[in-house]
């Protein structure tokens, strides 16, 4: 299902097997939950995201709820603004809903580089909580700040993303194409460890 080549397409098409299984879980009454519908808060900026134009709330839940089988989406919120547009939705006509025109604009784009923190890197040969240090880290670029919480999370970790001994181990597992040695260097800029 993570297999590279699922990714390197836009992201209206979907692979080929994933969607025999999304069917085959629809057909027999298998409910899917989607996690991170706004692709942690990158597809609903359009610097951040990977298709250079916004989605907004409506549009990325629509999208995850129109696949085949899903059931539920869990929608995150990172300020009460969010959390009431994604409310919203139930009430939210079939033009906000629409992304069809927005992603058929859109240029395609591979996925790669772009932790989804999916822990398939793992296990890290020193110990680093990969998916973890790679989340602190976005979330402190997203907000252009290190959060004191964000901060008390990264510092409870048992093995910060100093302690990466670049081996590339990790980057032979990741579907994303995640160049993860580089993205603990990225970590250690920001925390100091």
């Amino acid at each position: 299902m993570f297999d590279k080549a699922s990714y390197e397409t836009v992201l209206s098409n979907i692979d080929p097997e994933r969607q025999e299984l999304y069917s085959l879980c629809e057909s027999q009454g298998v409910a899917i939950t989607v996690m991170k519908p706004y692709g942690g808060g990158a597809l609903l900026s359009a610097e951040a995201s990977p298709f250079g134009a916004a989605m907004s709330v409506a549009q990325c839940l629509h999208y995850c709820l129109t696949r085949p089988g899903v059931a539920t989406v869990l929608a995150g919120a990172v300020n009460k603004e969010e959390l009431m547009e994604a409310v919203a939705y139930c009430d939210a006509g079939d033009a906000e809903r629409d992304y069809a025109k927005l992603l058929s604009s859109c240029p395609a784009h591979p996925f790669t580089d772009k932790c989804m923190y999916c822990g398939h890197c793992a296990p890290c040969t020193a110990g680093i909580d990969i998916a973890s240090v790679n989340k602190f880290a976005d979330l402190c670029e997203a907000q252009h700040m290190v959060p004191e919480t964000v901060r008390e999370h990264y510092n409870v970790l048992s093995v910060k993303a100093g302690a990466c001994v670049k081996c590339g181990q990790c980057e032979t597992r990741c579907p994303f194409g995640v160049k993860i040695v580089e993205h603990m260097q990225k970590a250690v800029d920001i925390f100091g460890e």
